[in-house]
Protein backbone atom coordinates (compact mmCIF):
# COMPACT_ATOMS: atom_id res chain seq x y z
CA UNK A 1 0.00 0.00 0.00
CA UNK A 2 2.72 1.94 0.56
CA UNK A 3 4.44 1.63 -2.36
CA UNK A 4 1.65 2.31 -4.40
CA UNK A 5 0.88 5.91 -2.28
CA UNK A 6 4.43 6.60 -3.16
CA UNK A 7 4.16 5.92 -6.80
CA UNK A 8 1.37 8.22 -7.14
CA UNK A 9 2.64 10.69 -5.53
CA UNK A 10 5.68 10.77 -7.62
CA UNK A 11 3.37 10.38 -10.84
CA UNK A 12 1.45 13.67 -9.23
CA UNK A 13 4.42 15.44 -9.03
CA UNK A 14 5.74 14.28 -12.53
CA UNK A 15 2.55 15.85 -14.08
CA UNK A 16 2.66 18.98 -12.32
CA UNK A 17 6.06 19.59 -13.27
CA UNK A 18 5.55 18.53 -16.83
CA UNK A 19 2.32 21.21 -17.10
CA UNK A 20 4.97 23.69 -15.88
CA UNK A 21 7.48 22.99 -18.46
CA UNK A 22 5.02 21.72 -21.49
CA UNK A 23 5.69 25.29 -22.80
CA UNK A 24 9.42 24.72 -23.45
CA UNK A 25 8.94 21.18 -24.50
CA UNK A 26 6.55 22.36 -27.02
CA UNK A 27 9.36 24.95 -28.34
CA UNK A 28 12.35 22.48 -28.40
CA UNK A 29 10.14 19.98 -30.47
CA UNK A 30 8.86 22.46 -32.83
CA UNK A 31 12.63 23.24 -33.26
CA UNK A 32 11.91 27.13 -32.11
CA UNK A 33 15.45 28.75 -31.58
CA UNK A 34 14.70 30.29 -28.43
CA UNK A 35 15.40 27.63 -26.29
CA UNK A 36 18.72 28.34 -24.20
CA UNK A 37 19.75 25.00 -22.81
CA UNK A 38 17.89 22.54 -24.67
CA UNK A 39 20.92 19.82 -23.05
CA UNK A 40 19.04 20.68 -19.83
CA UNK A 41 15.74 20.15 -20.94
CA UNK A 42 16.24 16.76 -22.53
CA UNK A 43 18.37 15.65 -18.82
CA UNK A 44 15.50 16.88 -17.08
CA UNK A 45 12.77 14.82 -19.06
CA UNK A 46 15.38 12.34 -18.78
CA UNK A 47 15.50 12.30 -15.07
CA UNK A 48 11.76 12.47 -14.38
CA UNK A 49 11.13 9.08 -16.48
CA UNK A 50 13.76 7.33 -15.05
CA UNK A 51 12.54 8.19 -11.84
CA UNK A 52 10.32 5.62 -12.06
CA UNK A 53 12.01 2.85 -13.36
CA UNK A 54 13.93 1.88 -16.68
CA UNK A 55 11.48 3.31 -18.53
CA UNK A 56 12.03 5.31 -22.21
CA UNK A 57 10.46 8.42 -23.55
CA UNK A 58 9.58 9.79 -26.76
CA UNK A 59 7.96 13.40 -28.18
CA UNK A 60 6.54 13.25 -31.78
CA UNK A 61 3.77 14.46 -33.68
CA UNK A 62 0.20 13.63 -32.29
CA UNK A 63 -1.64 11.42 -34.36
CA UNK A 64 -5.10 14.08 -33.71
CA UNK A 65 -2.85 16.72 -31.64
CA UNK A 66 0.37 18.85 -32.33
CA UNK A 67 2.36 16.70 -29.80
CA UNK A 68 1.94 13.18 -27.92
CA UNK A 69 4.18 12.12 -25.21
CA UNK A 70 5.08 8.32 -24.97
CA UNK A 71 6.25 6.74 -21.61
CA UNK A 72 7.80 3.57 -22.96
CA UNK A 73 8.24 0.65 -19.98
CA UNK A 74 10.79 -1.35 -23.05
CA UNK A 75 9.52 -4.31 -23.69
CA UNK A 76 8.87 -5.06 -19.65
CA UNK A 77 5.23 -6.60 -18.67
CA UNK A 78 5.13 -5.50 -14.96
CA UNK A 79 6.62 -1.90 -16.32
CA UNK A 80 3.74 -1.82 -18.52
CA UNK A 81 1.69 -1.64 -15.38
CA UNK A 82 3.07 1.45 -14.29
CA UNK A 83 3.21 3.20 -17.44
CA UNK A 84 -0.50 2.68 -17.59
CA UNK A 85 -0.98 4.19 -14.34
CA UNK A 86 1.10 7.30 -15.17
CA UNK A 87 -0.81 7.98 -18.23
CA UNK A 88 -4.36 7.33 -16.71
CA UNK A 89 -3.54 10.72 -14.76
CA UNK A 90 -2.22 12.52 -17.46
CA UNK A 91 -3.50 16.25 -17.19
CA UNK A 92 -5.90 17.66 -20.24
CA UNK A 93 -3.82 19.49 -22.31
CA UNK A 94 -4.90 20.80 -25.91
CA UNK A 95 -1.44 20.30 -27.46
CA UNK A 96 -1.05 17.27 -26.01
CA UNK A 97 -1.61 13.44 -26.39
CA UNK A 98 -0.17 10.78 -24.19
CA UNK A 99 0.94 7.13 -24.67
CA UNK A 100 1.93 5.15 -22.02
CA UNK A 101 3.49 2.42 -24.71
CA UNK A 102 4.88 2.99 -28.35
CA UNK A 103 1.63 2.97 -30.35
CA UNK A 104 1.80 0.91 -33.92
CA UNK A 105 3.59 2.97 -37.02
CA UNK A 106 2.37 3.31 -40.27
CA UNK A 107 5.75 3.44 -41.90
CA UNK A 108 8.08 1.89 -40.25
CA UNK A 109 10.08 -0.26 -41.59
CA UNK A 110 12.89 1.19 -43.11
CA UNK A 111 15.50 2.73 -40.08
CA UNK A 112 19.00 2.82 -38.70
CA UNK A 113 20.19 1.86 -35.55
CA UNK A 114 23.23 0.94 -34.07
CA UNK A 115 25.14 -2.48 -33.94
CA UNK A 116 27.53 -3.88 -30.95
CA UNK A 117 30.35 -1.48 -32.25
CA UNK A 118 28.12 1.51 -31.87
CA UNK A 119 28.33 2.17 -35.97
CA UNK A 120 24.72 3.51 -37.46
CA UNK A 121 23.42 0.86 -39.62
CA UNK A 122 20.51 1.14 -42.37
CA UNK A 123 17.38 -1.40 -42.44
CA UNK A 124 14.89 -1.85 -44.41
CA UNK A 125 12.35 -4.75 -43.99
CA UNK A 126 9.71 -3.79 -46.91
CA UNK A 127 10.98 -7.12 -48.20
CA UNK A 128 10.78 -9.03 -45.13
CA UNK A 129 8.48 -11.98 -44.76
CA UNK A 130 7.04 -13.22 -41.41
CA UNK A 131 5.74 -16.95 -39.96
CA UNK A 132 3.89 -17.41 -36.13
CA UNK A 133 4.47 -20.66 -34.42
CA UNK A 134 2.00 -20.33 -31.31
CA UNK A 135 3.60 -21.57 -27.58
CA UNK A 136 1.43 -24.27 -25.31
CA UNK A 137 0.93 -20.70 -22.94
CA UNK A 138 -0.98 -18.93 -26.69
CA UNK A 139 1.79 -16.24 -27.32
CA UNK A 140 3.98 -16.11 -30.69
CA UNK A 141 7.32 -16.57 -31.48
CA UNK A 142 7.47 -14.25 -34.36
CA UNK A 143 9.87 -15.85 -37.21
CA UNK A 144 11.26 -12.83 -40.13
CA UNK A 145 12.70 -13.95 -43.10
CA UNK A 146 15.26 -10.95 -43.37
CA UNK A 147 17.67 -11.82 -46.63
CA UNK A 148 18.91 -8.15 -46.70
CA UNK A 149 20.95 -7.95 -43.13
CA UNK A 150 23.94 -9.92 -43.58
CA UNK A 151 25.63 -7.07 -42.36
CA UNK A 152 23.96 -7.15 -39.28
CA UNK A 153 25.63 -8.93 -36.44
CA UNK A 154 23.21 -11.43 -34.44
CA UNK A 155 22.65 -9.37 -31.60
CA UNK A 156 21.86 -6.03 -33.92
CA UNK A 157 19.63 -8.64 -35.99
CA UNK A 158 17.68 -9.60 -33.44
CA UNK A 159 17.36 -5.76 -32.02
CA UNK A 160 15.92 -4.97 -35.73
CA UNK A 161 13.47 -7.84 -35.61
CA UNK A 162 12.15 -6.68 -32.20
CA UNK A 163 11.98 -2.82 -33.61
CA UNK A 164 10.28 -3.83 -36.60
CA UNK A 165 7.53 -6.32 -35.17
CA UNK A 166 7.04 -3.51 -32.23
CA UNK A 167 6.43 -0.96 -35.07
CA UNK A 168 3.67 -2.66 -36.26
CA UNK A 169 1.50 -4.57 -33.79
CA UNK A 170 2.47 -1.54 -31.01
CA UNK A 171 4.49 -2.24 -28.31
CA UNK A 172 1.20 -3.28 -25.93
CA UNK A 173 0.41 -5.84 -28.32
CA UNK A 174 3.81 -7.16 -28.66
CA UNK A 175 4.97 -7.41 -24.59
CA UNK A 176 1.26 -9.44 -24.15
CA UNK A 177 1.13 -11.77 -27.32
CA UNK A 178 5.28 -12.12 -28.50
CA UNK A 179 7.20 -14.61 -26.73
CA UNK A 180 10.22 -13.66 -28.95
CA UNK A 181 11.45 -12.40 -32.21
CA UNK A 182 13.44 -14.94 -34.75
CA UNK A 183 15.31 -13.14 -37.51
CA UNK A 184 16.52 -15.94 -40.19
CA UNK A 185 18.23 -15.68 -43.96
CA UNK A 186 16.03 -18.28 -44.78
CA UNK A 187 12.06 -19.50 -43.46
CA UNK A 188 12.35 -23.31 -42.85
CA UNK A 189 10.05 -25.27 -45.19
CA UNK A 190 7.58 -26.18 -42.78
CA UNK A 191 7.29 -22.26 -41.94
CA UNK A 192 6.89 -21.17 -45.27
CA UNK A 193 3.87 -22.09 -46.36
CA UNK A 194 1.97 -20.46 -43.97
CA UNK A 195 4.43 -16.96 -44.64
CA UNK A 196 2.90 -13.50 -45.50
CA UNK A 197 5.09 -10.12 -46.44
CA UNK A 198 5.51 -8.63 -43.01
CA UNK A 199 3.14 -5.91 -43.88
CA UNK A 200 0.30 -8.04 -43.43
CA UNK A 201 1.73 -8.50 -39.51
CA UNK A 202 -0.24 -4.94 -38.44
CA UNK A 203 -3.85 -6.27 -39.42
CA UNK A 204 -2.92 -9.79 -37.50
CA UNK A 205 -5.99 -10.44 -35.10
CA UNK A 206 -4.98 -11.73 -31.39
Amino acid sequence: MQDIQNLNTRIQAFWSWFAETEGAIREYFAEEEDIIDKAALIESIDNKVLDFGLFSWQIAPGFSRPFSLTISPNGNKERLKISKMIIQSAPSLSDWEFNYAKPAQDEALAFSLYDDFLVEQAVDASQWRYALVKKTDGRLVVILEARNVRHLDADTQRVAGEQVVANLLGEELMINHVHRVEVVEELEEEHRAGSAPILGLKNFTF
